[in-house]
């Protein structure tokens, strides 16, 4: 039984943890589960593969050992993962704890995957910011003859519709493959009633000095090492996690096409880049409560926050 077991209030709602990549939410996640006994579900778009620690920044080994991480390295980059499947996998994890009086804490910055949890995603949505990051980055490195190649393969009957010098649209195309376009068959979304939004945050200039140090930490870390095995794997030029910051610049350093400056530059300048968008999603889409890191000098004082948000804690009834 945890410490703090006083905590737990089977009445509560399910608290989500939000904020741009970065900020620092796989820590207080963390230790926020240790302090209330609680298991942790990730809302990521590429934590879920294997052999991506460094590169996805996955919880480490050590936190992992400590307290239950759900969806981090438990699959194989050659499988398919998207909203539906994490919608899926999530309530699964979510009734089966029910079951056994588990807590959980969802966290991550995947904004799409969560509302397909949490609303279902419904046809025409606004597209995760992972996603749109992610194509605007292929149009660049593909070119619009390119580009239009890869949605003819993941689309046919948009790539016919659309010509190759539309690039609006076709990024727009694109983007809607790797979206929920309609509620799959018995899923149904846990509802905004069921759920708190609590946001992590910090201002623009604390966060461009931790996105700097964790670009040149990766780099170091092993992320190299890790491309290379991915490159290995004889993943298609189309698969999303050769349009996750990092990998990218890494593949294009292997290849002799960017040098270590300059693939740490744009790791850096993506990476800015996607928190923004993050933040803007998170501001519009869902109502969170904010909480700025910066005001709050411990982890102790950022937890007793958390924990006046959340009031008695935490399960999925």
């Amino acid at each position: 039984m945890p410490e703090n077991s006083e905590f737990l209030d089977p009445h509560s709602k399910l608290p989500i943890l939000v904020g741009p990549t970065g900020v620092g939410k796989s820590e207080v996640a963390y230790q926020w589960a240790l302090r209330i006994g609680a298991e942790i579900i990730s809302a990521d778009a590429f934590q879920v593969y294997r052999g991506t620690a460094v590169g996805t920044a996955q919880p480490s080994l050590e936190w992992q050992k400590k307290v239950p991480h759900h969806l981090i390295g438990s699959r194989d980059p050659k499988d398919n993962w998207n909203a539906v499947e994490f919608a899926q996998e999530a309530k699964a994890i979510l009734e089966k704890g029910k079951a056994n009086a588990k807590n959980f804490i969802v966290v991550g910055g995947a904004g799409f995957y969560l509302r397909a949890l949490v609303e279902g995603a419904p046809a025409g949505a606004s597209p995760d910011p992972e996603v749109r990051a992610m194509v605007s980055d292929k149009a660049l490195e593909l070119g619009k003859e390119g580009l239009h190649d890869w949605l003819k393969s993941r689309d046919p009957e948009a790539a016919a519709r659309l010509h190759p010098n539309d690039l609006q649209r076709v990024c727009r195309a694109l983007e809607k493959t790797f979206d929920l376009s309609e509620k799959p068959a018995g899923l149904e979304p846990l509802g905004e009633d069921k759920v708190l939004f609590l946001g992590l945050e910090r201002s623009r200039e604390n966060l461009d000095k931790i996105l700097l140090e964790r670009s040149k930490a990766m780099w170091e870390g092993g992320l190299l090492d890790e491309t290379r095995n991915l490159m290995e794997l004889g993943l298609g030029e189309d698969h999303p996690l050769w349009g996750a910051i990092g990998y990218a610049e890494a593949a294009a350093h292997h290849k002799g096409e960017m040098t270590r400056a300059q693939a740490l530059e744009r790791i850096f300048r993506r990476t800015r880049q996607y928190a923004k968008r993050q933040w803007t999603w998170f501001k519009h889409q869902h109502n969170v409560e904010w909480i700025n890191l910066d005001h709050y000098p411990t982890m102790e004082s950022v937890l007793e926050e958390l924990q006046k948000h959340i009031s008695p804690q935490m399960n999925t009834n």
